[in-house]
């Protein structure tokens, strides 16, 4: 049985993720930095991990021990008009340490699986999230040398891109961001928002022994938009 880390296992996509991959049949431990019960109730081992906190990457690889799968979708969020610096500087080490704590387990065993999650936003821009768009930014150019990386152990290392996501917030918007949700689902082929569930089953195919061949790629889960 293979094991998996999801980071942030709780949020709406890392629940997804994690619920695709137990039925998949894989050992998931999915972390948490405030809402245990959130992971727990998945039916999955919970860990406490804070992008934030140096050395709580490698407090986590070392409960958990060696994994085959690592997916990130963890993000540590903070008020950009005040501290950008914080956001920027935890989303981005704090990435590359979790990733520098899995990969030699994975390197060592000659197989694994790293994908992270980053987002639209690095394509499209949103006024007032330019330090969020520059964390996620870093996912993407990451993800290109860390493929090299690991690559001629049998690693692989990819980025999947979600966009506006549908969900009850979404289903129930009024207002200007009724409007932006329409205005998003208009510009799509599939005239609809993504679901949680289809962003997991991308993790899920990159994951998988199929996706041997695919490493360093962006997979956009966004229903064509743009």
């Amino acid at each position: 049985m293979r094991k998996a880390i999801v980071t942030g296992g709780g949020s709406r996509i890392g629940a997804a993720i994690t619920s695709a991959l137990v039925k998949e049949g894989y050992d998931v431990v999915g972390t948490y930095r405030e809402d245990r019960a959130r992971v727990e109730a998945l039916g999955v081992r919970a860990e406490p991990f804070d992008l934030a906190r140096p050395g709580s990457a490698a407090a986590l690889l070392d409960a958990v021990g060696p994994v085959d799968v690592l997916v990130h979708n963890a993000f540590a969020w903070s008020d950009p008009a005040v501290d950008w610096r914080t956001a920027l500087r935890a989303n981005t080490e704090g990435m590359l340490d979790l990733v520098g704590a899995a990969m030699p387990g994975m390197t060592a065993a000659g197989w694994g699986r790293v994908v992270l999650l980053s987002s639209a936003v690095v394509r499209a821009g949103i006024p007032g999230l330019g330090a969020y768009a520059a964390a996620k930014g870093s996912v993407h150019a990451a993800a290109r040398s860390l493929a090299w990386d690991g690559g001629p152990s049998g690693v692989t290392v990819n980025v999947v891109v979600p966009g506006l996501i549908a969900s009850e917030r979404t289903a129930a918007a009024t207002g200007d961001f009724a409007d932006h949700v329409a205005d998003v689902a208009s510009r799509t082929p599939l005239q609809r928002l993504a679901t949680a569930d289809e962003v997991a089953a991308a993790v899920l195919f990159l994951c998988s022994e199929q996706a041997s061949g695919i490493t360093g790629q962006e997979l956009f889960v966004d229903g064509g938009k743009d």
